[in-house]
C-alpha cells in the first residue's frame, strides 16, 4: 500500500514540477498572454516538461490495474 501511494505522489510531483518549470520559463522570457498567444515552441516545451509526469502516472495506473 505504501509503495502504491509513493508512486502516485512521485507522478503528481513530476507533473507539478513540470508546470512550475514551464511557468518559470514564461516568466523569465517575459511572455505576456495578453499580448500574444503561446507559440508552437512554447507548446512543445510545455509538453516536454509536463509529459513525463503523465507518462509516469499512466505507468503507475497500469501497474495498479495489473494487480487487481
Amino acid at each position: 500500500m505504501q509503495k502504491n501511494r509513493k508512486g502516485l505522489l512521485v507522478a503528481i510531483a513530476m507533473i507539478v514540477a513540470g508546470l512550475i518549470a514551464f511557468f518559470l520559463f514564461l516568466f523569465v522570457t517575459g511572455h505576456d498572454p495578453d499580448e500574444r498567444p503561446l507559440t508552437l515552441f512554447e507548446w512543445v516545451l510545455a509538453g516536454i516538461l509536463i509529459g513525463p509526469g503523465f507518462g509516469y502516472l499512466l505507468k503507475w495506473r497500469n501497474s495498479q490495474s495489473g494487480k487487481g
